[in-house]
């Protein structure tokens, strides 16, 4: 996601969400900030075949959340409905700061990293119908990308009560909520429902869902700085060196310097990694380079994620 998808990602937020007139008024100006806080994993589906306008199929948005919002939302113990709106509210009124990219790494190299999916809306909801069976096939693709490589304690997910059975097959358990009988009132597509995996109960399963397969961990190999991390993160999606130096707010030779940084900083690691071909990073060999570190790191996801050992 970025802040150009702004207007259009608003527009897909969804009922089941149940935010105050109040609370959408004032979503432009917290999502114009949250598209850049590091804690914050948001990402769209295009369809570039669409116009302009029409072309977001979906959106999803994830949090890492902090300890203190863990124990306030009962996540655990006992969750009431509409943890997102409660998550927003929290922002809204600066009574949660986003965890910064070093308390991610605590969290992260502790084992107590825990995910809450905000939401996940589409722009069309008949399961059924093939366009949609697509988007959602793509949107289990990318899980991968948003959600692996963390030393998961648990994810949550909230949704809608009639997503239960796309939320099931992507591997997660129906969290039982403490106000769900009240909650029966409300048709399925409205009415909010939380889902969830916990460490132990994915240990007791075999991988293979998208929710089981992103508790699949180990610690990362290379321990690269947060600019580091960044661009190797943009650089997956394969996007121009013009729109990752916009997107980084670096040069030509800023650019350059990172991707040097992240070479040697590997060489430095596993001075076997790129072989004993010869030749600078900026020349022939360059490109060569970055193709085998990304091809590294999208099988390797924990190079993308924080990592501070003790604390």
């Amino acid at each position: 996601m970025r802040a150009a998808d702004l207007t259009e990602c608003l527009s897909l937020l969804p009922d089941y969400a149940g935010l105050t007139p109040a609370q959408q008024a004032r979503m432009p100006a917290l999502w114009a900030r949250l598209v850049a806080e590091p804690s914050i994993l948001a990402g769209v589906i295009e369809d570039t075949a669409l116009p302009e306008g029409e072309r977001l199929q979906g959106w999803g948005a994830t949090m890492v959340l902090p300890s203190t919002m863990v124990k306030a939302l009962n996540l655990e113990t006992g969750a009431s409905a509409y943890v997102a709106r409660r998550v927003y509210a929290a922002l809204l009124c600066d009574e949660m700061q986003p965890p910064s990219d070093r308390e991610i790494g605590l969290l992260n190299a502790s084992g107590e990293l825990v995910l809450l999916i905000l939401h996940f809306s589409m722009r069309h909801n008949d399961f059924f119908d093939p366009y949609v069976s697509k988007v959602i096939a793509t949107a289990n693709d990318a899980f991968r990308a948003f959600h692996d490589g963390y030393n998961l304690r648990a994810i949550f997910y909230e949704n809608s009560a009639a997503a239960e059975p796309v939320a099931r097959t992507s591997g997660f358990d129906t969290h039982r909520l403490v106000d769900h009988d009240a909650l029966q009132v409300l048709a399925p597509e409205v009415r909010p429902a939380l889902y969830s995996l916990t460490r132990e109960a994915a240990r007791q399963r075999v991988p293979g869902t998208p929710a089981r397969n992103c508790f699949e961990h180990q610690p990362p190999r290379f321990r690269l700085n947060a600019s580091q991390r960044r661009l190797l993160w943009l650089a997956l999606f394969d996007d121009s060196d013009e729109t990752l130096m916009a997107q980084l707010e670096v040069s030509t030779h800023g650019l350059k310097k990172l991707w040097r940084g992240i070479y040697d900083r590997i060489a430095d690691t596993a001075d076997d990694f790129f072989g004993d071909s010869p030749g600078e990073d900026d020349g022939k060999r360059g490109p060569e380079k970055r193709r085998q570190v990304l091809a590294y790191v999208r099988q390797r996801m924990e190079e993308l994620r924080p990592w501070v050992a003790g604390g």
